[in-house]
């Protein structure tokens, strides 16, 4: 239960967020270094007390089990979903400052999630990404893959 309201949540703050490819190039991505003071770090939407390493974790356990993802891959795709929360959560409060609408916010987040799937492919099998590249395509038609 726990886990399929952290994936709406999830899933209802990529819907209603978008980025631009300026917006990435001015994000850093997370180092190991600065990992856990950036997961330790408040999540921009949530008012529930939700930092950033708490969506790390309920979109890594999500996507282990949606990709059944192998202990292998774990690391890198923890890696991977780091920098996409922390480029989104930067790029919100980036828009926030400059002015925030619903199409910014889509881009956003379409930015974000399509860099996510590009970067995992290279760790997915041809099956896995399959089923990461048609979630995508579903939830956001507008991305390029």
């Amino acid at each position: 239960m726990m886990m399929n309201r952290t994936l709406l949540l999830w899933t209802l703050v990529t819907l209603l967020t978008g980025i631009n490819t300026e917006t990435l190039a001015q994000t850093k991505p997370a180092t190991t270094s600065t990992a856990s003071s950036v997961e330790n770090e408040k999540f921009v939407f949530l008012n529930n007390g939700a930092t950033v390493g708490m969506i790390i974790k309920s979109v890594l356990k999500a996507d282990r089990q949606r990709l059944k993802l192998t202990d292998q891959q774990l690391p890198k795709a923890k890696e991977i979903i780091t920098n996409a929360v922390v480029a989104y959560n930067d790029g919100v409060k980036q828009l926030k400052k400059t002015g925030m609408n619903q199409k910014k916010l889509r881009t956003l987040a379409v930015g974000v999630e399509t860099d996510k799937v590009h970067n995992y492919k290279a760790i997915l099998t041809p099956q896995q990404y399959a089923i990461l590249a048609a979630q995508q395509m579903k939830m956001y038609p507008e991305s390029k893959l």
